[in-house]
């Protein structure tokens, strides 16, 4: 656990704007301490934490008063009133055992932090890595569009020397309409993101906010699959939460198998006398009395049904320990499939198609131009390009939202290959 997690933590959610000028590491780092879900988990382990001094605490004494309606006389004098205080002792390790379940449970609580933060952190990348590839997508669209305008002023001019005919000028007229739909398409996504930023942040964006130029920082050397795999048991807050709570389900089962020792109680009563015969020598003397009280333990439905229960949940703990593990394991082998799938993705389209895919346009419009190729080949040329392009762009940010779902896996020091592994 982090130290300085309930200083940074217990800071009041900002109402301050924010903006992506700001950047993407102070924004993240502002996500992870100030976000909702963030300071929720922080208040859940405060009240967990909060029960650990309540659940090893002796049970607060009783104080009682009494008084006669009708004085019972006595060989001293008449009974007037009676004061006690009576103390509850459960069996010997009962306290303690309490106190080791509901300080596991706050453990676990703590580590509950460090999974809301990772979670945060996750989708905060996903979500600025999208935003990022629409804003590239959208600068492509444009420069698409002009494009398209282009090949429209070229048919244009063939038109207008009666080499071509006017479906050629109508058809490009058609195909950058589309295209300026698309790019309306695509700019009505980006503010779609903005709400669930907010939502992350805690706060509204600032109204002058430029997206324009983000970006999101490259993929770092990452350790080999089987390191990661192997650090998940170590540095997994969803594992390490789940562990603690297997030692709460722990203590909880040794609890109940001390049901069945009784619970003590002592206790102590002052019983004052008024004057009685003067004659006896201890006449108005007062009485006190000890008592002790055993605790009868005799229903076994009731004892067998805790004993039940805190099995079945340790079990429950169990199973969950193991179903993190195996979806951990999942999740990773699946985002470093998708990173895998992404890199070769963006050097085929950006390094191999997108070269080619140019060239192809340069030679179709030269070719239209002198009237020895159609325009349709011109706008298939066109739109390869655009494909092209965006499928680079496309990969590119998929290869970051893998690296975002890692993120939310383990801490991002821990997916980092060490010098010895690069």
């Amino acid at each position: 656990m982090q130290a300085d997690a309930p200083a940074l933590l217990s800071r009041s959610v900002s109402s301050t704007t924010w903006s992506p000028q700001e950047g993407l590491a102070t924004l993240l780092a502002r996500a992870q301490a100030e976000s909702p879900r963030v300071q929720s988990a922080f208040h859940a382990w405060q009240a967990k934490a909060a029960r650990v001094d309540q659940a090893s605490a002796l049970p607060d004494p009783w104080l009682s008063l009494g008084a006669y309606l009708q004085a019972i006389e006595t060989r001293n004098g008449p009974m007037d009133g009676r004061v006690g205080i009576n103390q509850s002792i459960p069996w010997p390790g009962k306290l303690e055992t309490a106190g080791d379940r509901a300080s596991s449970l706050a453990d676990a609580a703590h580590w509950g932090i460090e999974e809301a933060r990772l979670k945060v952190r996750s989708t905060f990348l996903e979500i600025w890595t999208e935003m990022a590839y629409l804003q590239q997508a959208i600068d492509i669209t444009k420069s698409q569009v002009v494009l398209l305008q282009h090949i429209e002023d070229v048919s244009l001019r063939l038109y207008e020397s009666s080499r071509v005919s006017q479906a050629d000028v109508l058809r490009a007229q058609v195909e950058r309409l589309e295209m300026e739909d698309r790019l309306a398409t695509l700019q009505q996504k980006t503010s779609n993101l903005i709400p669930r930023l907010e939502q992350l942040l805690g706060s509204r964006m600032s109204q002058d906010a430029i997206w324009t130029g983000v970006k999101v920082p490259g993929v770092p050397d990452l350790a080999s699959p089987d390191m990661l795999k192997s650090r998940f048991q170590d540095h997994s807050p969803a594992m390490l939460r789940l562990s603690d709570e297997m030692r709460a389900s722990q203590a909880e089962r040794k609890l109940a198998e001390l049901e069945d020792r009784p619970d003590l109680a002592v206790g102590a009563d002052w019983t004052w006398i008024g004057q009685g015969n003067a004659v006896s020598p201890d006449a108005g003397d007062d009485a006190f009395s000890l008592s002790l009280a055993v605790e009868l333990p005799l229903h076994r439905g009731r004892i067998d049904a805790v004993r039940h229960e805190a099995i079945a949940n340790q079990k429950r703990v169990l199973a969950s320990l193991e179903e993190t593990r195996w979806g951990l394991t999942a999740d990773l082998d699946e985002a470093l499939s998708d990173l895998a799938d992404a890199e070769r993705r963006k050097t085929l389209f950006r390094d191999r198609l997108l070269p080619k895919g140019e060239e192809t346009y340069e030679t179709t419009l030269v070719a239209y131009q002198s009237g020895q190729s159609g325009f349709q080949e011109m706008l298939d040329a066109a739109r390869v390009i655009l494909d092209f392009r965006l499928a680079a762009v496309r990969a590119s940010s998929d290869a970051h939202l893998a690296f975002a779902v890692l993120n939310g896996l383990l801490p991002a020091h821990e997916l980092i290959a060490e010098e010895s592994e690069r």
